[in-house]
């Protein structure tokens, strides 16, 4: 079934003429009726009664029609916001990203886009999952996503923002808080929080392949997705624990960061956007995290 085919039912319906509706319609009679024959055949039931002098609907066609004027009513709406939208620019800006991005980039990102877009709303999705955020932006359910990975999609477009480095976080009590720096011989035999591999595998290997580089496996006590739980592990004495160095922004007193000795991959961060379509508003939020990226990494 066609847009065109119910266009063209109701202006024979509302008109009950088909040379006016076909004049309105912009169509030939010969045109108008192939049109509403093939709906019907489609539909499987008639919906007019044709004679030499005039045109009714049928019982069907008269309820049909309430249905019809419905559906195309409801598509000049939504053409019609959708134009204003796109005369007008974005009503609202769906962002979403893994925590580091949200915590440090997105608050000061944010303040330099709303000086000049004040009008826009914000939605955040705050799910920590770099697959989940892609594909959110695939399905149109998201503007704009800081992710860990460039995506590898043709649909989708990435610049890369910074590096982040791995820490050690102790206990201040703990012997090793006094070190300047921490090598994986230092914490062999030394009990670990880590992160569960299914829903945190980057951070996850952050750890396990620095200690599978030497043929070791470490004592991991405790596995937790909360970056903010770890730290309060940490600080009560469970055990150290290997974390970015942005998460020193979120430490609870009684902790210390020593740098991390081994050669560990560095943790990436993209900000990932659709490569086309993209409204005005999405772009110039793109531009205010690229300038907060680069103020930020001076320091």
């Amino acid at each position: 079934m066609e847009l065109r085919q119910l266009q063209c039912f109701v202006a024979v319906a509302e008109e009950l003429h088909f040379r006016k509706a076909g004049e309105r319609l912009g169509l030939s009679q010969p045109a108008l009726s192939e049109r509403i024959s093939s709906l019907e055949h489609e539909l499987g039931f008639p919906l007019l009664f044709r004679t030499t002098r005039q045109v009714s609907l049928t019982q069907a066609g008269s309820e049909f029609l309430k249905d019809a004027q419905r559906i195309l009513a409801d598509i000049e709406k939504s053409v019609s916001n959708v134009r204003h939208v796109a005369d007008s620019g974005l009503k609202s800006l769906r962002i979403s990203g893994v925590d580091e991005a949200l915590s440090l980039l997105f608050p000061p990102a944010l303040i330099e886009f709303r000086k000049l877009h004040p009008d826009v709303h914000i939605e955040l999705n705050e799910i920590s999952s770099s697959d989940y955020h892609t594909q959110e932006l695939v399905n149109h359910r998201t503007d704009v996503a800081f992710v860990r990975k460039s995506p590898d999609d043709e649909f989708l477009s990435s610049e890369f923002l910074h590096s982040q480095a791995a820490v050690v976080v102790v206990a201040d009590d703990n012997p090793l808080s006094e070190r300047k720096e921490i090598s994986v011989e230092d914490i062999k035999d030394v009990p670990v929080i880590g992160f569960p591999k299914r829903s945190r595998p980057i951070l996850h290997e952050m750890l396990w392949g620095s200690f599978r580089h030497r043929g070791w496996q470490p004592n991991v006590v405790c596995e937790v997705i909360d970056k903010s739980t770890m730290l309060q592990l940490v600080a009560h004495g469970i055990g150290i624990a290997l974390i970015p160095a942005w998460v020193q922004s979120l430490s609870p007193k009684g902790l210390k960061f020593v740098p991390y000795r081994e050669s560990v991959q560095e943790i990436d961060l993209y900000i990932s956007y659709r490569t086309a379509g993209n409204a005005k508003e999405v772009l110039a939020f793109i531009d205010a995290v690229k300038r907060v990226n680069e103020e930020t990494s001076r320091y």
